[in-house]
């Protein structure tokens, strides 16, 4: 089976294989137990799933006996997995799809002869992640409320571009996600785009150029001094969605980038 790992195929290494796969079905349980004096049991403090573990079951095979070879394999091996920051893993049965991880503890092969065999671990987050980013629009004018369900399976956090589409200045707006609502207290101009990046917890003037959705910005960009209340999260099913502000004729373009994630 193809891996890609940091976004290199195992396929450029033509003696290296990756057979089986096994995986955590859910992140690993981060709850908290504390013993009470004087009462049975516990009490529970419920926390969100931790990371989970992938494990692939690997060899090295030339086609002779020389040990050279396979030693010079191996150390193409060892550069292909040489990676020390959380990167993409790709797996030839999730099309679409990629995980977040790290290489746990490098692998000691059982090398012999021909073959060389080996388990290599990582440590992904808890939920898949699509390829593609999705986007949706809506244009509305202010105090307008509407839902939407987005078709995700665990909270999201989204990045918002919100652009005055009026023919007048805008005093401040609040947008409203469920129960969260985010205040700004500044002039959006005709024509002018905000942009509330939930990820990385900002509010920037301009667009949105984070195009793959990790949460970085310019911090050039950011327009935080009349920034008050708490970030949107998307959430599974139906979304409650408003906007409100100086102006109930003024028409505003909402649009929402976030990514898809899967329980793969």
């Amino acid at each position: 089976m193809e891996v890609i790992w940091n976004e290199v195929s195992s396929a450029t290494i033509p003696e290296f294989y990756c057979g089986k796969v096994t995986r955590s079905i859910v992140g690993e349980h981060r709850g908290t137990m504390v013993p009470i004096p004087g009462r049975d049991g516990a009490w529970y403090f419920p926390e969100e799933r931790g990371r989970r573990l992938i494990t692939l079951q690997c060899w090295v095979m030339i086609d002779e006996v020389d040990p050279i070879s396979r030693r010079d394999a191996f150390r193409e091996v060892a550069d292909w997995l040489d990676v020390n920051q959380e990167a993409k893993l790709e797996l030839a049965d999730m099309p679409g799809k990629y995980y977040m991880g790290v290489l746990m503890d490098p692998p000691e092969p059982d090398e012999w002869r021909e073959v060389g065999t080996f388990d290599l671990e990582f440590s992904v987050q808890p939920y898949a992640y699509s390829d593609n980013a999705t986007s949706i629009q809506w244009d509305v004018n202010q105090n307008d409320s509407w839902t939407y369900d987005f078709d995700i399976v665990a909270a999201t956090y989204p990045i918002i571009e919100v652009t005055n589409m009026g023919a007048s200045s805008i005093d401040g707006m609040i947008l409203g996600i469920n129960d969260a609502f985010l205040s700004y207290a500044g002039s959006i101009g005709v024509g002018q785009t905000i942009t509330i990046n939930s990820i990385g917890m900002a509010v920037l003037v301009g667009t949105n150029d984070d195009v793959m959705l990790t949460g970085v910005y310019d911090p050039g960009d950011l327009i935080m001094a009349t920034v008050s209340g708490s970030f949107p999260i998307l959430m599974p099913g139906v979304n409650d969605l408003s906007v409100a502000g100086s102006d109930a004729t003024d028409d505003l373009r909402v649009k929402i980038y976030y990514r898809k994630r899967y329980r793969d």
